[in-house]
């Protein structure tokens, strides 16, 4: 798989690994794609708490307000996705 890679990008791949949500650019990209699929299809993976793109809004502003972000754990994400990650 190949994209083009641009400052505006690849500055928000790093902050993804960063703050410890992917471990690397291809899991970003995997998360990213998930979630472009999710609200394409106009709700969520199996388990999640949203089902729509309405949905969806308020849960990440919810999540912007919360604070600091935790890495992301395997235990974290099964909670969360009710699966182990891909």
């Amino acid at each position: 798989m190949g994209y083009s890679e641009t400052g505006y990008y690849d500055a928000i791949i790093q902050r993804q690994i960063r703050s410890g949500r992917a471990t690397s650019k291809t899991e970003v990209v995997h998360q990213a794609l998930e979630l472009l699929d999710a609200l394409t299809r106009g709700g969520g993976p199996p388990g999640s708490t949203f089902e729509g793109p309405d949905d969806l809004k308020q849960l990440l502003r919810a999540g912007l307000k919360s604070g600091p972000a935790a890495p992301m754990t395997e235990e974290r994400w099964e909670r969360i996705c009710g699966r182990k990650r891909s």
